[in-house]
Order: C-alpha cells, then sequence, then structure tokens
C-alpha cells in the first residue's frame, strides 16, 4: 500500500538511497558481465574443463547480478513496510 508522501522505488533509488546511481550503475555492469561469460564458460566447459568450476563460475556472476538488484528492493520494501516515509515529516 502506498501512502500519498511515498517515493516510487526508482526515486527512492536515485535520490534517497546512499549509493543508488552507484547500484544502477553496478547492475548494468553485472548484466553485461553475465551475457558475457556464459558463453565463455561454456566454451571452456566443452573443451575440458570440470563440471565444478563452471557451476560456481556462473553462480558467481549470475548472483552478483541478482545480489545488487535485490539488495536496495528489500530495504525499500521494509521502509514502505514500516510507514518509515509517513513517519518522517
Amino acid at each position: 500500500m502506498k501512502k500519498e508522501n511515498t517515493p516510487s522505488y526508482f526515486k527512492w533509488l536515485l535520490t534517497e538511497h546512499k549509493r543508488g546511481k552507484l547500484k544502477i550503475l553496478l547492475t548494468i555492469i553485472g548484466i553485461i558481465q553475465s551475457i558475457y561469460i556464459t558463453p565463455l564458460l561454456i566454451e571452456e566447459y566443452n573443451y575440458g574443463m570440470p563440471l565444478l568450476p563452471l557451476i560456481m563460475g556462473l553462480i558467481a556472476s549470475y548472483g552478483f547480478t541478482i545480489g545488487i538488484i535485490l539488495q536496495p528492493f528489500s530495504i525499500y520494501k521494509t521502509l514502505i513496510e514500516s510507514n518509515w516515509f509517513t513517519k518522517r515529516k
């Protein structure tokens, strides 16, 4: 439930979050990294790389991207649930 004083997620991320602009930059870098590294890892697997490093590389790449996206969203969701935006005025 959004109240009248509650900013949208992207407005909050860009203006009030301490490192919001950096998070957006890191999200873009993470998406590019995930797209770039996936075929390289699969190609190495086809030429004899063991399966475990392939799985761990993909988990690290996609985990970084998902973590960077979800961390500020979970903060925003907690602020909404605690009515932080209406209490501060």
